[in-house]
């Protein structure tokens, strides 16, 4: 039998560059915190149990350090999303303009069609259902191009 997939020691995280002094900032606080200085013990004194030291409870001036960061950051990030442009703001565009293109075409289908189905009068039921089924298709893309340039021009907030 074949061993299995190897596996990788996962990667030791690495702050980005622009956050990399902030992590340090903290990793020092963590340590400080952490890591209690013991008194010094003369040989000859009892060992008594220290009392537990309560956790410092952080100062009203720090902000607490949350999930979304200081409170400024949450205006400030939906500030900059107003006033960026949206993704799909030129979108309506191109649909307006695939619309037209599609239509145009559904348009002349339909007259093709029709044009057929008027010289093929005599040449048979082949003639006539092929220029029943361009008529029909071309009805269908003039139908799609509608539908398309309808919801371009909602998006874009017109109708």
């Amino acid at each position: 039998m074949a061993n299995g997939p190897q596996r990788r020691e996962p990667r030791r995280f690495e702050p980005p560059p622009w956050e990399r002094e902030q992590f340090e900032r903290l990793e020092r606080e963590r340590a400080r915190d952490v890591v209690p200085v013991a008194p010094e013990v003369a040989p000859d004194a009892e060992a008594r149990p220290e009392p537990a030291t309560p956790e410092p409870k952080p100062s009203a001036t720090e902000p607490e350090p949350g999930p979304a960061g200081p409170p400024g950051v949450d205006a400030m990030l939906l500030a900059l999303k107003a006033e960026e442009p949206s993704a799909v703001e030129a979108a309506w565009k191109f649909g307006l303009a695939a619309a037209v293109l599609v239509g145009t075409i559904g348009f002349m289908l339909v007259i093709w069609g029709m044009v057929a189905l008027a010289r093929s009068a005599g040449s048979g039921p082949a003639g006539i259902m092929g220029a029943t089924i361009m008529s029909v298709m071309g009805g269908l893309f003039v139908g799609l191009a509608t539908w398309m340039g309808a919801r371009s021009l909602k998006q874009r907030g017109v109708l």
